[in-house]
Parts: C-alpha cells; structure tokens; sequence
C-alpha cells in the first residue's frame, strides 16, 4: 500500500480542529493558596504512588486506567515561598484567588460569552503525577460567544479557570520527578468550537488572535513556559486526536499538516484491514513467551537484552502484515506507534515482524515465532523485550490499539515533537474523570461584578498597538510585534533602566526574530541574562550594536552568559579619547579620497570607522566626532 504524496486536501478530508489555550494568569499568587509563582529550585522532597478512583456512576477513565498500569512512583521537590501544605495536599485548598477569578471573567466578557450565575469548584481526575492530589482543580465561568481572526470567526464552548500542573523535572526508571513551584498557579483556558479549515495557516491565525486577545487584558503571565496550546484534531470518520502542548505558532501548522496526514493514513489501514475480513475483537491474539526463541539470537540489541535476563513476549496482530512498517510519509508508521506505547511503558521499544529478518533475528526464528501464534499470511506480530510484567502491560496497550485501529484512527492524547511531528502519550480521557470538589463551597457570580469588570474591560488590541507606538516613539508594525511578544515586559523594564524605547523594541522584537531564522534558540536564552544586556547598554558598557554578537554568543552556547560574551568578544566601550584616536587614523589613511569628495567622503569614512569599533560604541557618537574631525580638516584645507 502507498498514500499518494500529494498535500492533503483539507476539505475533501473533512479536517477539524479544534483549539485550547491554557495560559497562565499575573494576579498575586496561586489559585488556592498565596504562595509565591516565582520558578523556585526545590531541595526537599517527597513520594507519591497515585491510583485511579472510580467517578460517582463507578466508571474508569480510560486515560487514568492507562497510567496506572505504567506502575510509576512520582516524587515531588518543594521550596518555602513556592509551595506549601495546600501543594502536597496534606492540606485542603483555600478560598479562590479572587483576582484570578475577575481575570478569567474579563476574558470571558471580552469574547462575548454568557459568565455563569455560580461557579463550582471541580475535580477531574489525572494521576500521572501532575498533580500531588490525583486531580485537578477547575472552574467553569463561562459558555459560548466567538473569536474574530483574520479571515473568519470561530465560536467559543467554554471559558475556565484552573490550577496549573507540576513542572516536569525528568525521570529515572519507574520514577518520575515534579517541581511543585508551578503546581497551582492560576490558568485561564479557552476552548474554541472545532474549525471546518482549508489549511493549517487558518488555525494558526486563530490561534493568534486568541493569545492576542488575552495579552490585551495585561493580567496574563508571558514568557517561555506560560502558555500552552492543545488541539483536537480530526478528519473524517476518525477518533479526536488531543495534541497537548504546542507551545509556538509556528509548530501549530507542522503539527496539524503531520496529524492530517497520519490519520489519512491510518484510515487506509483500517479500510485495509477490513477488506482482509479483521474484526476488532480478533485484531490481536495471546500474548506469548518467545524468549527461548529468541535466547539463539546473540547479536544486536535482542541478544544483549535477552543475555541481561530480558524476556520476550510476543502477540499476534491479525491481518496487519505489511501495514506496521509502511512509511507514506515521514515519521507517519503504524509500528512508529505502537514503539511509543511501549515507550510510556518504561521499554526501549518493540520490534516487528515487517522489520524482520534483522536486528540478529534470522527467518527461521520469525517462522518459529510465527508457528508458535498461529499466524496467517496476512499476518503480522509484535515482540517487546523487558521485564516479564512490564512487557506484558505494554502489549495489552498495543492490543487495544490494534483492535480499536480496524474501525478507524482511534482517538487519543499525543505529544508535539520539536520538529513538528506528533508521538502517542495515552489514551483520550473520557467524561468519568470529573466529579465536585467538597472542600471548596460554590461561589456566586453578582450581577454588580459583572457590571463592575464590564466598566474596567481594556481596549481593543489596535487601540493599545497605537497607544504604545505614540508613547514610546515606534513604529505601527514595531509597537504590535512588541506586544504581542512574550519579553514585553523586558521591554517595560529596559526603558526604565535608560535604555532608548526604539532600541529595546527592536532587540526584542528584530533581532531576537533574525537570530532564530539563523537557526539560534533564542527563546532559551533566560530574560535575566537579557536584562543584564540592557543594563551593560544603558550604562555605556557596550554599544547598541554589539547586542546582535552577544545574544548570538550565549544562544549558540560560545559563552554561558551576557558578560563572559562582552569579554570574549572584546567588546568594551571606547572612552571618547580612544574613539578620536581611531577616526583621526582613518582620516589619515583616506587623505585622497576626503581631497577627492570633501564631505560626500563621511560615507565610506563611517563605515572603516565603524568596522572597527562596532559593538564597542554607539553609532550615534561615531557619527557626531567624525564629522566633526572631518569638516576641521576641510576646514583647514580651504
């Protein structure tokens, strides 16, 4: 089977997709608790094992089902001012943060949605360590109204406010590690109704004015790490596929392109394997020990793993022969899936029988491998390699997998990868994960809160774009990239520290964007390390122009900050003195040509002189001494 390779036609495919933005909120202090939002490295810590609890009509979430049977342990590190009881809940949670409260209003009221008359406190279920309690803790404020974008609009389902998780900090074998400094801050997210598009780009622009739109509230957090997107995406006859956090606009395109590719491609498969008569119920077979199988095996990875005491399981999947390794387009294969559910699983992998022959396994093992689950010839089967129990887990999961794909692209949660590609996290939760939190009463939303934030609401986004550029002195385009950026504030502080508005715009906003188009990861460059680079130019430590080769120097890792670059690059500033010699030498050297051009020569001139002391002196001050020096010495000369 081959997909054709052509760019896929949105509509004829019935492309949906639907947008959720979670972002968090500036107001002083978490959701429920008035510890510090500050980052804080935590040295203490504790454990938690957490298990899936059944919802008030005795169902399972299926997603919380799955990272259960992942058997992990989870360990959470903590500071003072971060984090308190209410983070390890050995405490119940206090009042609501009202300011946040009145945040997520005001967005609400900004998108036209109807607030609701009283806002409960929910709890929906998410053990996979995120949350110290097994759940997080929501609030519906707000239903419908719509979002306008360039080019159409789009309604709104739900406005809501909600703690933020624990920031991820790695793991190491079974166990999991969190940051409880991130637990608990307040996010306002929007969920927007699903998009009939025609293209990537039209969710990208949605997308956009959405962030825009909280951004013109001035109660949004920004920088990397404040806001995160989810998109549910669809096709025709497919499940929902929820992407969670993708973080950039510019990924929103790749990651809807990659995912409307994939599910075309695994809705042939499904057709595929109901033309070759597969039901779901018997798509997989028995899980069976293939180790004594494979134990002949001694090169390669199975060798090694099965010498190290590693077990062979394998399952049968009917019918899918020649459909786990089909690659139509890059990274979009069956068996690249089903890998990434054994991922989650603690296992390195699986392997396949449609890569075999390799890895060491010769025919005669895959016949035997074959033989021993009965397989047909349109047959395929899936072999992971650990411990006996895990391993066993991990093949339940595909088999599920491998059922549900016959009638269709399953739905499922996936996670974005940095080059725009999408790999499997967990099943797709379902409606059981929620029920009412009982440590917090209902709070009632007043028709005189209501009227008393509608009087506060800020302008328009245009409004606050003309405003910015009249204060400060910049242009339209500057003053509206610079607000929507997320080092707006940087910019807030630089001009406070003496540095001109239009040069803090510009490194913010041009130079920041030309560094990453050369391939830089400016985005991971800390705002404190940029802040140091605005006090080195507002104290005539360095030049305006030297900010390019310094912030080049820490992206690409030459120096590990702001001021082992300056050093490095030898970039100190000129003292006036020192500046006078260098013109005066210049003008020594190009006697013939300031005879020849008089003062047409100041050109040329400003451009020896300054490829010399760039970054070292402001551009403005070589200008003036120049032509100063140059016109005493035409001076002379007449």
């Amino acid at each position: 089977m081959k997909a054709t390779e052509a760019a896929p036609d949105y509509r004829s495919l019935g492309v949906k997709v639907g947008i959720e933005l979670h972002r968090q909120l500036d107001v002083g202090g978490k959701l429920f608790c008035g510890c510090s939002t500050a980052r804080e490295e935590g040295s203490r810590s504790f454990r938690r094992t957490l298990l899936p609890s059944e919802s008030e009509l005795g169902e399972v979430d299926p997603a919380a089902r799955f990272e259960a049977a992942r058997g992990m342990e989870f360990e959470y590190f903590y500071g003072d001012s971060s984090s308190c009881l209410v983070e390890a809940d050995e405490e119940p949670p206090h009042d609501v943060n009202r300011r946040a409260l009145e945040a997520a209003i005001t967005v609400a009221l900004l998108l036209g949605s109807t607030v609701v008359d009283e806002v409960h406190v929910m709890r929906k279920i998410v053990i996979d360590g995120s949350n110290t309690t097994g759940f997080q803790r929501t609030m519906l404020i707000a239903m419908g109204g719509s979002l306008k974008y360039e080019g159409g609009s789009v309604g709104v389902l739900t406005v809501t406010l909600e703690e933020d998780a624990a920031r991820n900090l790695g793991s190491e074998g079974r166990v999991k590690r969190y940051g409880l400094d991130r637990l608990g801050i307040p996010l306002v997210e929007v969920s927007l109704a699903p998009m009939e598009v025609s293209s990537a780009q039209e969710v990208v622009r949605a997308a956009a004015a959405l962030g825009r739109l909280l951004k013109s509230t001035g109660m949004v957090a920004r920088g990397i790490g404040t806001v995160r997107q989810d998109l549910n995406i669809s096709i025709e006859g497919s499940g929902i596929v929820e992407v969670k956090g993708v973080q950039e606009l510019p990924l929103i395109a790749k990651v809807v392109d990659f995912e409307v590719r994939r599910l075309s491609w695994l809705k042939e498969v499904s057709a595929e394997l109901r033309r070759r008569g597969v039901r779901p119920e018997s798509a997989a077979g028995e899980i069976v020990d293939v180790t004594d199988v494979l134990s002949r095996v001694k090169d390669g990875f199975v060798g090694k793993s099965i010498a190290k005491g590693a077990r062979a399981l394998a399952i049968l999947a009917r019918g899918y022969r020649g459909l786990l390794g089909s690659e139509p387009y890059e990274g979009v294969r069956v068996g690249r899936d089903l890998a990434a559910i054994a991922n989650a699983f603690g296992l390195g992998g699986v392997i396949h029988s449609d890569e075999l022959p390799g890895y060491g396994v010769d025919e005669g093992a895959v016949e035997e491998i074959r033989a021993s689950l009965a397989a047909g010839p349109d047959d395929a089967f899936v072999v992971a390699l650990g411990d006996a129990e895990v391993a066993r887990r991990a093949l339940e999961a595909i088999a599920e997998r491998l059922r549900d794909l016959v009638s269709g692209p399953p739905s499922e949660t996936r996670a974005p990868t940095p080059d725009g590609k999408t790999k499997y996290m967990r099943p797709r939760p379902g409606a059981a994960r929620m029920y009412p939190e009982t440590d917090l009463p209902p709070i009632p939303i007043t028709r005189e809160m209501i009227e008393r934030i509608k009087g506060n609401l800020p302008p328009p986004w245009d409004e606050q774009v003309a405003e910015l550029a009249s204060k400060y002195g910049l242009s339209r385009k500057l003053a509206d990239e610079l607000l929507d950026s997320e080092r707006y504030g940087l910019f807030l502080e630089a001009v406070k520290m003496g540095v001109r508005p239009s040069v803090a715009a510009a490194i913010i906003v041009e130079t920041m964007v030309s560094l990453r188009r050369e391939g830089l990861d400016v985005d991971s460059i800390p705002d404190e390390q940029l802040e140091r680079l605005f006090r080195a130019i507002a104290s005539g430590r360095i030049a305006k122009e030297a900010a390019p080769d310094v912030l080049r120097a820490v992206a690409s890792g030459r120096a590990r900050d702001v001021d082992s670059a300056i050093e490095a690059l030898g970039l100190a500033a000129l003292d006036e003195a020192a500046l006078a010699a260098i013109v005066e030498e210049v003008l020594d050297r190009n006697r013939e040509l300031i005879a020849e051009r008089g003062e047409r020569a100041l050109g040329p001139l400003m451009g020896e002189v300054m490829s010399k002391v760039r970054g070292r002196v402001d551009g403005a001050k070589v200008n003036e001494i120049l032509r100063s020096k140059l016109k005493e010495r035409l001076g002379r000369a007449l």
